[in-house]
């Protein structure tokens, strides 16, 4: 409909090649990546196959049978739960120190290989538990949400056999770092095969609900942060000019005893 003829001549104009344009490079450099379609996003969160997927099952009943008396134990889940926590927090910093160099698929090869069997069966029987899997939760930002969500994806494809239903905990947890980084196709599905996986999951229902309805997830950020702020309150430290706790108390005996002999 432009009468100018200097940008739209009648014969018109031809279009640029298909191909990377400033757009897509622009893009890529501010770290918008294409999701790729639902079934690439789906077989990202599959259960692995053939060999490796027996090695996993094997590994997984070994897991069940040292950590599941202790979760069920009231005076060891304490312990199990920090070690969960602690093996979560090495592989994310194992993760974060072997970045993948390629995405899709291969990232995922590269994400497998850096997981052993053992560590990965017990984290995931790990995170059965509802305050552990919480904890993990706080993991959705800044630094911290990257490396996790590669994590929680890499369990999700080690729940194969009979521990299908296990995928619940890592599919929901990398559906939310998903949703809290913006991420709202990857959150759908992921908590979609959480469901599929135990469909009386009540966090997976809870966070699926809330991501369709289109709520803000900021809200249920703020909640774990201010958990994480409750549970790991910072130390205080003095302040400048102010002694370490028992530095006046040992300068005053010290006075005193000189005041003793000068008397003496």
């Amino acid at each position: 409909m432009c009468p100018d003829e200097r940008c739209c001549p009648a014969d018109g104009s031809l279009l640029a090649a298909v191909g990377t344009s400033v757009l897509a490079a622009t893009a890529t450099f501010a770290g918008l990546q294409v999701r790729g379609s639902l079934k690439e996003i789906e077989s990202r969160l599959a259960p692995l196959r053939g060999a490796v997927a027996e090695e996993a099952e094997q590994a997984l009943d070994r897991a069940a049978a040292a950590l599941m008396p202790r979760i069920l134990d009231g005076a060891t889940r304490e312990e199990v739960g920090a070690e969960t926590i602690a093996l979560a927090r090495a592989l994310m910093r194992r993760m974060t120190l072997a970045p993948p160099v390629e995405g899709g698929a291969h990232a995922d090869d590269w994400d497998d290989a850096l997981l052993g069997h053992d560590e990965a069966a017990a984290l995931i029987l790990g995170l059965q538990d509802r305050e552990i899997r919480d904890v993990a939760a706080e993991w959705m930002e800044k630094e911290e949400a990257a490396p996790a969500l590669r994590l929680w994806r890499a369990l999700a494809r080690r729940c194969v056999g009979a521990y299908g239903e296990h995928a619940a905990a890592p599919l929901t947890l990398a559906g939310w770092v998903s949703w809290s980084t913006g991420d709202e196709p990857t959150a759908r599905i992921a908590f979609g095969l959480a469901l599929r996986a135990d469909a009386e999951y009540r966090f997976a229902q809870l966070l699926h609900h809330a991501c369709n309805e289109g709520i803000d997830p900021e809200g249920l950020r703020q909640c774990l942060r201010e958990e994480r702020r409750r549970r790991e309150p910072r130390r205080s430290r003095p302040s400048a000019g102010t002694r370490p706790p028992g530095r006046r108390d040992r300068t005053a005996r010290r006075g005193s005893r000189r005041t003793a002999r000068s008397e003496q």
